[in-house]
């Protein structure tokens, strides 16, 4: 069960998460928001109508002008995270790329919750899990899973709060459209991000061999030659997967990063995640 390195844990802390239009503010936890409620920041005054609290009549007002006025402040708000990580067995085909993609959820989560974000860490499957930041520093994931995301999306969705900024970490190898993917995702959500994590076999399978495939989540198998013209045809459906997320998400307001997990940590936030709008430097 791979948990998140040390490094995720120390890079996070030069960078914050870029999802959020609206900078922190206050202490933590507190956030403005553009409604009213109850923080300290008086917004404006209305009419008292029966029901409202007592409490925030503004007696000088009423003795001013006779009338019955409640004083108003701004909302204040939590701003929650949810960082959906894709645990089915393809997301585990290889160490490089377990590590990598529980390192980008340790290290994405930290850089928000060092910004007062709340934070949840949904372990996708086919019995979906909500765990917070410090359960997932200590025990990490089990990427053991049969389903995959779009197969388990209507049941991890329901568990999360709409409105929420959104990060999905998977490799999007299976056989869905791009819509089919980002679609759930981003229906109710705010600000989306997707991360594509893909390992080395991933990327560049072997040429000239010969494999029994076994498919990570239904377990079905084929004998398979990988000869250049099957590699060739691989990396370029791999490229349209690419370019078909990628599209998608520009048309849903989303953002997309796709990484190779033989890449070190830092490259990928400096060079991937950071360019796609998802990390900013502290």
């Amino acid at each position: 069960m791979p948990r998140p390195s040390s490094e995720s844990l120390r890079l996070a802390q030069g960078w914050r998460l870029a999802l959020s239009e609206t900078p922190p503010r206050g202490v933590a936890g507190q956030r403005l928001g553009r409604g009213t409620g109850a923080s300290l920041e008086f917004q404006d005054r209305r009419t008292y109508a029966a029901g409202d609290d007592v409490r925030h009549l503004d007696w000088r007002a009423f003795a001013r002008t006779d009338q019955l006025l409640v004083r108003q402040y701004r909302e204040e708000v939590l701003p929650r995270v949810e960082i959906l990580l894709d645990v089915s067995r393809s997301m585990a085909i290889e160490d490089a790329k377990a590590a990598a993609a529980v390192d980008i959820v340790a290290l994405i989560a930290t850089a928000a919750r060092n910004e007062s974000f709340q934070v949840v860490i949904a372990l996708t499957g086919e019995r979906p899990e909500l765990v917070d930041l410090p359960r997932f520093e200590q025990h990490g994931a089990e990427l053991s899973g049969h389903a995959t995301w779009t197969d388990c999306a209507a049941r991890t969705l329901a568990l999360l709060r709409p409105g929420s900024m959104r990060v999905l970490v998977s490799d999007f190898l299976c056989p869905h459209s791009a819509a089919e993917v980002i679609r759930p995702v981003a229906a109710q959500g705010g600000s989306v991000a997707l991360v594509q994590v893909l390992g080395g076999i991933d990327r560049d399978p072997p040429v000239g061999v010969a494999l029994r495939l076994t498919d990570a989540e239904d377990e079905t198998t084929r004998d398979l030659v990988l000869d250049r013209r099957t590699v060739q045809r691989y990396r370029e459906r791999l490229a349209r997967l690419e370019n078909d997320l990628e599209s998608e998400c520009r048309r849903a307001g989303a953002r997309f990063a796709a990484v190779d997990a033989r890449t070190p940590l830092s490259d990928l936030c400096r060079d991937r995640l950071a360019p796609a709008g998802i990390l900013a430097v502290a």
